[in-house]
């Protein structure tokens, strides 16, 4: 309420509406002075008036906006162009008044990008920087807001031209997470310092020397028991569980040859660029030529094929790859009457190396103490999430019950993330079928059931490349592209799921193919047929409960799509034969 005194001495109290109408004129004339300077700030740009007055008019704006990226955007050039005219010394001068006046536009706002961005330059551009001040600065800024995440990336910056160092940092975080706990910038920044001054004596960059990890667990796990519910801490703690690397190696080499050709399947325990890491097929020791096939058809596959080589191997014959200038190799001896023959290296804990680089004693430890937490906070989202992670890198096969009772919990604690629970117990599952196959020396049945897993999308498949039969039915898939990694699949099961297409991007080059059911799916074009063009082996088709099964010349125009189709729903397909005139 603003009161005021008539010439008569009488008190007025001005109404709302009065108020209203004073603020209104008050913008105006503001937003018309703002309008003008600006205005004139553009036709000076035009003119290219590099002049004082540019900086003062610029100014003023920048002071009141310092999200004004095109005023900025004329200050460096009017600083490049007084450089040309102007000796070092008063280059800078201009330089200390210009970073006096961005400290004041970060008191109007600490969190610009542009403010930010432009002390960066002139600090770049300033004949003689002086890094300390620009240090003490960050301080003074991250003392007002410990999370302002712009301050912390324009500290690292300043660290690295100031030449401070990592132990220095890593103190510097010490000190402002134990100020605050909840202060995600601090702790990520942690985890950039870490592995600097504390690696590993393996070499591997992903991993810390076991004591800084022991005393980084505790101050991680003083933080999330002070504050369960914030997750900075949560976030730091899973990256100290660390994601392995597993050593690059040939994990399986597949030979098969036919009447035709042969084929050579190579798959590695990490992704790879054959091209660029120089591979090389012999047999008997005379390297043979061959296409390689990316069956992702991505940048960086851990599955290659090789096709059209020699056709035909004589008995005993030895088949060795190469990659990698001879680092990785492994080879494989054709048995007399074979026509296909693998070699394949023992991977034990197939997933686990997903999870973690951490020992397994620590792994229990942390879960313990998450028990605990749990104990006091029971509906406590990030305790039951770390809890399932941590199980998984254990053991997932023996915690299996207990991790899916946790995911069904945290669908109704954390309703929001409800599908992406699911999702993840939906690839566990998977992975526990693929990971319980391999554990009970399965492989040399060759088929895998995985039905009724409520799947809808598939991943691993290049753990199958060695499988026959595949089941995937009364699931809830909505394509089959991942299946191109199915390269000796005979025979595939995937009635009852959701695929309107059979892919969406690439067709199924799977040669082997001979039968497949698409029965009771949500089929309704039959030219996504096309996309089994190049499975020239397939000889029986079922897409029975199909929308498409209803449109007329059903029948005859998969018989035109697929020519070497010999039974579609159970019925043969009778082809009129060719006769040549």
């Amino acid at each position: 309420m603003i009161v005021l005194f008539t010439q008569h001495g009488r008190i007025k109290v001005r109404t709302t509406a009065e108020q209203a109408e004073a603020k209104r004129k008050e913008r105006e004339k503001k937003l018309k002075i703002y309008t003008e300077t600006t205005s004139r700030i553009y036709e000076k740009r035009k003119n290219g008036e590099m002049d004082k007055e540019s900086l003062s008019l610029s100014e003023q704006v920048l002071a009141a906006n310092p999200d004004f990226s095109t005023l900025w955007n004329f200050r460096r050039e009017i600083f490049l162009h007084k450089r040309d005219e102007n000796p070092p010394d008063v280059i800078q001068d201009f330089c200390t008044k210009e970073l006096y006046f961005l400290k004041n536009c970060l008191q109007v706002n600490p969190k610009s990008y542009g403010v930010w961005h432009h002390r960066q330059w002139i600090m770049e551009f300033m004949p003689q920087p002086n890094w300390k001040e620009e240090l003490q600065l960050c301080n003074k800024f991250l003392s007002y807001d410990e999370r302002n995440f712009h301050c912390w990336d324009y500290r690292r910056y300043t660290v690295q031209k100031a030449n401070v160092s990592p132990h220095d940092e890593f103190n510097f975080s010490t000190e402002k997470i134990k100020e605050n706990f909840s202060n995600y910038s601090s702790w990520h920044y942690r985890s950039k310092l870490l592995p600097l001054i504390h690696p590993d004596q393996s070499g591997d960059r992903e991993r810390v020397e076991e004591g800084a990890l022991m005393k980084e667990f505790d101050l991680a796990q003083n933080a999330y028991f002070t504050d369960p519910y914030d997750q900075s801490a949560w976030f730091y703690h899973r990256w100290l569980l660390g994601r392995a690397r597993p050593q690059m190696d040939i994990l399986c080499l597949y030979v098969r040859c036919d009447d035709t050709h042969a084929t050579v399947i190579v798959k590695f325990t990490q992704p790879i660029q054959v091209p660029k890491e120089d591979p090389h097929v012999s047999i008997c020791g005379d390297e043979v030529q061959g296409q390689w096939n990316n069956c992702y058809y991505n940048n960086h596959p851990s599955t290659f094929f090789c096709g059209d080589g020699q056709s035909n191997f004589p008995n005993g014959t030895t088949i060795e790859a190469k990659f990698m200038g001879g680092k990785l190799e492994r080879s494989v001896a054709v048995p007399e009457g074979d026509s296909e023959v693998w070699s394949s290296a023992t991977e034990s804990h197939l997933f686990r190396a997903e999870l973690t680089a951490v020992h397994s004693s620590v792994l229990q430890q942390e879960l313990e103490s998450c028990r605990l937490l749990l104990e006091e906070e029971p509906n406590n989202k990030w305790t039951m999430l770390t809890m399932v992670l941590l199980m998984r890198a254990l053991d997932p096969l023996s915690h299996e019950k207990e991790t899916e009772s946790y995911l069904e919990k945290l669908s109704q604690v954390d309703c929001y993330r409800r599908g992406y629970y699911k999702d993840l117990k939906r690839k566990f599952k998977l992975e526990n079928a693929i990971e319980r196959h391999r554990s009970n020396k399965e492989e040399t049945r060759r088929e895998i059931d995985l039905s009724n897993m409520d799947l809808t999308s598939l991943s691993h498949m290049d753990q199958l490349v060695l499988m026959k039969n595949v089941n995937l039915c009364h699931n809830q898939l909505t394509s089959l592209d991942e299946c191109n990694m199915l390269q000796c699949v005979r025979t595939m099961d995937v009635s009852n799921n959701n695929l309107r297409f059979i892919t969406r991007r690439h067709a199924l080059k799977l040669c082997l193919l001979e039968k497949l059911s698409l029965s009771n799916n949500n089929i309704t074009n039959l030219d996504c047929l096309r996309s089994l063009e190049h499975c020239t082996s397939l000889r029986k088709l079922d897409l029975r409960g199909n929308p498409c099964c209803l449109l007329p010349g059903y029948r005859d125009t998969v018989k035109s799509l697929l020519t070497n189709l010999q039974e579609l729903d159970g019925e043969q397909i009778k082809r009129t034969p060719f006769i040549a005139l």
